[in-house]
Formats: structure tokens, C-alpha cells, sequence
């Protein structure tokens, strides 16, 4: 598979990385918030994570990602062939995988 649509000018980098950061940030804040206990609410349901563990490890799996999708394109590196497709494919799954439960679990509660 050709991954060069990944790469271009330092101004793509910095864009790409602020727009993938962000997303993963938009993920992590709201699953990361629900996992405090003032402020419960679980992601994967009650049967699946009674305690809470895996919600909470998507909360800091996606704020990593947040993190390090803009530090890989902001900091000026050499060439890492398959850094980037990895990321890229990380971030995608953990947006589309994740994103639309994220989104329905917060209009639950606001429009209840």
C-alpha cells in the first residue's frame, strides 16, 4: 500500500498533526470526564466494564494518541517509513471505532 498521501510540506505535518491530535483530544477529554466518580457514566456498559478499568484505558490510550499524533508531526524528525501509516491507522480505528458510542453516550444524558 502506498502511504505518501501521509507525507508532505512541514505546513501538512503541523496541520495533520494539530487535526489528529484533536480529534484523538476530543475523545480522551469526555471518556477521561466520565470516568471520575462525580461524574460516572460508562462507555462500554455495565456488563462488559462493571469497575470502569477499560473505560479508563481508552481515556488514557486516546489521550496519548492525542498527544502523540502532534508530537510526531510538530517536532522535525528524519525519515520513519512506518511510524506515520501506524499512527494514522491507530488514530482512524480509535476515531471511528470509538466516536460515534463517545457521541451517543454524551446525548443520552444531556437530552434525558
Amino acid at each position: 500500500m502506498d502511504w505518501s498521501f501521509l507525507e508532505g510540506s512541514r505546513a501538512f505535518d503541523v496541520t495533520w498533526g494539530l487535526v489528529s491530535g484533536a480529534l484523538c483530544l476530543t475523545l480522551a477529554l469526555p471518556i477521561l470526564w466520565w470516568s471520575l466518580p462525580a461524574h460516572r457514566r460508562s462507555l462500554f456498559g455495565r456488563a462488559l466494564d462493571a469497575r470502569g478499568n477499560l473505560q479508563l484505558a481508552y481515556g488514557i490510550f486516546a489521550m496519548a494518541m492525542a498527544f502523540t499524533d502532534a508530537g510526531c508531526r510538530l517536532i522535525p524528525h528524519g525519515d520513519l517509513p512506518w511510524v506515520h501509516p501506524t499512527f494514522f491507522v491507530m488514530t482512524l480505528a480509535l476515531v471511528v471505532g470509538l466516536g460515534p458510542r463517545v457521541v451517543a453516550v454524551g446525548r443520552a444524558r444531556t437530552s434525558a
